[in-house]
This record gives C-alpha cells, structure tokens and sequence, in this order.
C-alpha cells in the first residue's frame, strides 16, 4: 500500500466535491508534494474499480449503489499501488485505431467525438484521439484545441501534449503546445495538471485560471486570469482580441491564421500597444486600423502586407 494511500483514497471516492470540500483538498494537498500522486493514483484505480464491479452485477435488482458498497474501498485500497503507472498518464497508447486530425493555416475546425465531447481545433494544429473503455485520451502534437469534456466518470478525459499533461471528467479548458511550452487555461470546472516526467505533482485548476509549462520535470508557472482567458480564446469565434498587446504579438497572431503574412519594418512601430478586435481572415483590416491609430504606410504586395511609420518630409 502507497504512502499516504488511505487517505488518497477517501479523496477519491468523496464526489462530488461542494465548495467546503475542495477547500480541504486543496490544503490537504498543499501538505506534502506527495499527496498528489497518491490521489492521481487512488483516482485511476477507482475507475477500473467502478468497471470490475459493474461487471459482477452492478445493475442487479436490490444492490447497493457502488459508492455504499463496503468491498469497493478494499478493492481499491489492493489495487491503487498496482496501476500507478497508468495514473500519471506515462503508460504507452492502448493498441486501439487512433483518429488523427489536422488543420491547414486559416483553418478552425469543430469536431464531435463519440463520447459526446467537442474538441475545436485551432489552425495549423495536429492531434490524435483514442476512445477506449478506460479513459479518453487526445494527443496534441503541436497547435491548439479547446475541448468540452462530456461527463463519464468511469473514463477521465486526458490530453497528452509532450511535457505536460492534463486531466478531466467533465468540464472545458484549452491546451497550447507550441515550440516554447505548453498553456493549459480552464474555462470551465477544473483540470488537473503535471509536468509529464515529474510523478505526482499535480496542480488543480479551476475556471478562470492557467498553466503554463516550460519543461516536462518542473512544475509549471500558474496563475488566474479568466478576462485574458476568453480573449486568447477568441479564435473559437474566428477573431483575434487585443488588450494592451503590442503590434508584433498581434501580427504573430494575425500570421498564424493567414498566407499574406504581415511584417513590421520599425522596431519603434513594433512595440506600440494595441487595443480591438478584429477578423482572423482579415489582417488588411488591421493594417489600415495602424494606418491611421500611427500613421503608418501600408505597402501591399501578394504575399505579404508591410508595416513601417510614414518618413518626415526632407526640408
């Protein structure tokens, strides 16, 4: 039996949570760094649990429920060091037939999954989805998806995106795997969260906060911003949100999305701070918004919009 486990284990079938509850959670887990994994642990266990009981005749007439039945903590108590493994989520894919999607530049795409799920996959974004009978699992190779998690209980919903890992039953967030880091930002519910070869430190997110991780062995740097949230967000509505960014993360934006790529020939021009909203598809919309906020020349050619400020007259 794992250290820690009893109690990892009444965590575990204490569900769900009101607000008094994940309170004690929170500061229990906040105890001891090692507390985390034993949940995660306990949680996996319970759902192969749940299934091996459900089998032996959960739906008989005059049971008890699963969660008033005195040999389901036993059971789970044997078995929670057994798959610790699969509980952190570094057990290899299960051989079943994966279902790989991709986007093209521009493209934002809304796929229904099986379970009742809807994963929206942002542009130039690649992932893999496995339904199987013990959880969900997405592999997001690169870009950016916002899923809406059905509730299954009995199957966690788990995003694998290289350093970082993520874990729901019901609820909805975004995952952003790009070549410095991956973002986990929740919008709804919470998610667990850890750095993929670091065992058993999670971090729990609720609505409205984030994770942003750097390395699959740290733990990663967290915060709370539900406004900045739905703004980075609104690509799901085909628009691009600005709150006091500059013009070079917005024309990194705009460039994301489209082939006539903007490019900014003024290093001052770069940094000046923007505030609006604007159509992904539409970066010469953007452009002339500059045009007239900096007095900026605007040069068009087929491939390419330039941005530079507009040059004094000589005397």
């Amino acid at each position: 039996m794992p250290e820690h486990g009893d109690e990892a284990v009444a965590w575990a079938l204490r569900h769900p949570l009101d607000a008094a509850d994940q309170h004690a959670l929170d500061a229990w887990l906040a105890r001891d760094p090692r507390h985390a994994g034993a949940l995660l642990r306990a949680m996996a266990a319970l759902t192969v649990v749940n299934r091996v009981i459900e089998e032996e005749g959960a739906s008989a007439p005059g049971q008890a429920p699963l969660e008033a039945r005195p040999g389901r903590r036993r059971l789970l108590i044997g078995m929670t060091g057994a798959i610790a493994a699969s509980a952190v989520g570094l057990i290899g894919w299960r051989q079943f037939a994966a279902e790989h999607v991709t986007t093209a530049r521009g493209e934002i795409r809304r796929l229904p999954l099986a379970d009742g799920s809807v994963a929206t996959i942002d542009s130039d974004s690649a992932l893999r989805v496995v339904l199987a009978d013990e959880q969900r699992r997405i592999a997001l190779d690169h870009g950016q998806a916002w899923f809406q998690v059905a509730k299954d209980r009995s199957r966690p919903f788990i995003v694998d995106a290289g350093i970082a890992q993520a874990r729901a039953v019901g609820t909805a967030f975004s995952v952003e795997r790009r070549e410095d880091g991956v973002e986990v930002a929740v919008t709804e519910g919470q998610v667990a969260v850890w750095p993929s070869a670091a065992g058993g430190t999670m971090t729990i997110l609720k609505a409205g906060q984030y994770a942003r991780f750097r390395s699959p062995d740290a733990a990663p740097v967290t915060g709370t911003a539900p406004a900045a949230i739905e703004r980075a967000l609104a690509w799901r509505g085909g628009e691009i949100a600005l709150e006091n960014e500059t013009v070079a993360a917005a024309v990194a934006r705009f460039n994301r999305y489209n082939h006539r790529q903007l490019v900014v020939d003024d290093a001052i021009l770069s940094q000046e701070r923007l505030i609006g909203l604007f159509q992904i598809d539409r970066p010469e919309d953007f452009a002339a918004s500059l045009a007239v906020s900096f007095d900026v020349a605007v040069t068009t050619g087929p491939q390419t919009i330039r941005l530079a400020r507009k040059k004094s007259p000589a005397f």
